[in-house]
C-alpha cells in the first residue's frame, strides 16, 4: 500500500472509531423531547409539535423508522441507539449525494479520504449522531443542490420538480433549512437568468416551493409569535453575535476564549483551499461552491438580522445543514490540493505546511471533543443504567425526582421512567427550563407521565 493509501486508510479507521463514542443512550434535553414526542401517534405528534418551534417532518420519519427497526423491544436504551444510527445513515447518504454532485462536475468526490476529513471536521459527528432534525435537513439540502445542478447540466424539468419536493421537505424539517433552500433556489434562478436559460420552470418551482409550505404556514406563524413573546435564546449582543457566526467551526467546550479562537483559526484555514480552488478546480465546480458559500453566509445573515431587528431566533446550529455542504466541498478541495502535492513538486511545500497546520487543529479539536464526549455522555451511561435499574426495583408507580438536577438530567429521567411505565413527580420545577416559551400544555402533552399537580 502506498504512503497516501496508508494515510487514507488510518484516517478512515479513526473516523469510524470516533463515531462509536457518539453512539450512547444518554440524552441532551432536546433529544429527550424528541424521544418523548415520537412515542405518540402521528396525529398527536403533529398536534403537539404545532405548539413547539420546529416543523414535524423529522419526528414523523423517526417514528416510522423506529416502528420498523425496534418493534421487537421496549428498551429505550436500544431505541436511542437506533435513533442515533438513523442520523448517521442519513449523513452517509448526504455524503454519497454530494459525492455524486461533485462527480457531475468532473471532480473526484465521495472517496475514503474525503469521508475521513468530513467526519473528523468540527460539528459534523456531533450532529451526524444527534437525535434531532439537523442531519435530515442537511440531506434534503444536498438533494436539492444535486437536482439543481442536474437541471443546470441537462435542462430537464423533472429535476426542477424533484428540487421543489426536496426544498419543501427541508422546510417541513427545519425553518432555517427553508431559508437555505429558498436562497439556493434564488441563486440558481439568478444564474439561469444571466445565462438566458428558460426560467419559466424555475419560476414555477419557486412558486410551488412557497405554495407547498402554505398548509403549515399558519402554524409556523403562531410558532414564530410564541418565540417573539418569550423564548430562551439570549438577547443579541457582540458575544452572542460572534458565537452564532463561528460556533459550528469548533467542537471544543472548554468554556474559555480558546474555543472561540480555535473556531476562528479553522475559518482562516478554510481561506487557503478556497483561493486555491479558484485557480486549480473546474469552473463549474467553483461556481457551485460559490453558491454554497453564499447560501451559508445568507442563511446566517438572515437569522442574525431578524434576531437584531425583532427577537433572537438564530443559533449557530440552525445553519448546520448548509454548513455540512460547505465543509464537504472544502474537504473535496483539500483532497485535490494534497493529491496534486503528491504528484507535482510545484507548491508542495506550501501545501504540506497547510496540511500540517490543519492536522494539528483538527487533531486538537477531535481530542478535546472526544474527551468531552466520554466524560459528559459515555461514562454517564453507566450511572443512567444503574438509575433505571434502581427505578425498576421500586414498587411504587411514581418516582420523586430532585428538581435541583440539571434540566438535561430531569428530562432524560422522565423519558426513561416512562419507558418502564413509571410516573415522575417533581416539586417546584419550572417548565421554562425545558421549554423556553414556558409552554405548559406542550410539556404535559409530551411528557405525559409527569404528575401535573406538582409542576410550577
Amino acid at each position: 500500500m502506498s504512503k497516501k493509501g496508508k494515510i487514507t486508510f488510518w484516517l478512515f479507521v479513526i473516523s469510524i472509531l470516533y463515531a462509536v463514542f457518539f453512539m450512547h443512550p444518554t440524552l441532551w434535553r432536546d433529544e429527550s423531547f424528541t424521544m418523548a414526542l415520537v412515542k405518540h401517534s402521528y396525529s398527536e405528534i403533529i398536534h403537539l409539535d404545532s405548539m413547539d418551534v420546529h416543523p414535524p417532518f423529522y419526528y414523523i420519519v423517526l417514528k416510522f423508522y423506529l416502528s420498523i427497526t425496534t418493534f421487537w423491544t421496549s428498551s429505550l436504551f436500544i431505541k436511542v441507539i437506533f435513533a442515533r444510527v438513523l442520523s448517521y445513515i442519513i449523513t452517509l447518504l448526504s455524503f454519497i449525494v454530494l459525492g455524486k454532485t461533485a462527480k457531475s462536475l468532473n471532480v473526484i468526490g465521495g472517496n475514503a479520504l474525503q469521508w475521513a476529513g468530513l467526519f473528523l471536521a468540527p460539528s459534523i459527528m456531533h450532529y451526524a449522531t444527534q437525535v434531532r432534525m439537523y442531519a435530515l435537513a442537511a440531506l434534503l439540502l444536498a438533494l436539492l443542490l444535486n437536482q439543481l445542478q442536474h437541471y443546470d447540466n441537462s435542462h430537464k424539468p423533472g429535476h426542477i420538480i424533484l428540487a421543489v419536493i426536496f426544498a419543501s421537505l427541508a422546510s417541513y424539517t427545519h425553518y432555517f433549512a427553508a431559508v437555505s433552500a429558498g436562497w439556493l433556489l434564488i441563486l440558481y434562478f439568478v444564474k439561469f437568468v444571466f445565462q438566458k436559460y428558460d426560467t419559466h420552470s424555475l419560476k414555477v418551482s419557486i412558486g410551488l416551493f412557497v405554495g407547498m409550505f402554505v398548509p403549515w404556514g399558519i402554524v409556523a406563524y403562531f410558532q414564530v409569535q410564541s418565540v417573539a413573546k418569550n423564548y430562551w435564546i439570549p438577547p443579541m449582543n457582540g458575544q452572542t453575535f460572534l458565537n452564532d457566526l463561528v460556533n459550528l467551526f469548533t467542537d471544543l467546550n472548554t468554556q474559555t476564549s480558546f474555543d472561540l479562537w480555535a473556531a476562528i483559526a479553522l475559518m482562516v484555514l478554510c481561506i487557503y483551499p478556497i483561493v486555491w480552488s479558484y485557480f486549480r478546480m473546474p469552473k463549474k465546480f467553483n461556481l457551485l461552491f460559490s453558491f454554497v458559500m453564499a447560501d451559508f453566509m445568507l442563511t446566517a445573515m438572515t437569522g442574525l438580522l431578524v434576531s437584531l431587528l425583532f427577537r433572537p431566533i438564530y443559533l449557530a446550529r440552525y445553519g448546520y445543514p448548509i454548513y455540512f455542504i460547505f465543509i464537504f466541498f472544502v474537504v473535496v478541495i483539500i483532497g485535490h490540493m494534497l493529491s496534486e502535492s503528491w504528484q507535482k513538486p510545484t507548491g508542495r511545500v506550501l501545501n504540506y505546511i497547510y496540511g500540517f497546520l490543519l492536522s494539528i487543529l483538527i487533531a486538537t479539536n477531535v481530542g478535546l471533543a472526544l474527551q468531552s464526549q466520554i466524560v459528559n455522555y459515555d461514562l454517564r451511561t453507566f450511572n443512567l443504567i444503574e438509575s433505571v435499574d434502581g427505578y425498576k426495583d421500586i414498587p411504587r408507580d411514581t418516582i420523586n425526582l430532585n428538581p435541583n438536577q440539571s434540566p438535561n438530567a430531569i428530562a432524560q429521567k422522565i423519558v426513561y421512567l416512562d419507558s418502564i411505565n413509571k410516573k415522575a413527580k417533581i416539586k417546584n420545577f419550572e417548565i421554562k427550563h425545558l421549554f423556553g416559551n414556558d409552554n405548559r400544555k406542550l410539556f404535559h402533552g409530551t411528557f405525559d407521565n409527569v404528575e401535573m399537580d406538582d409542576i410550577e
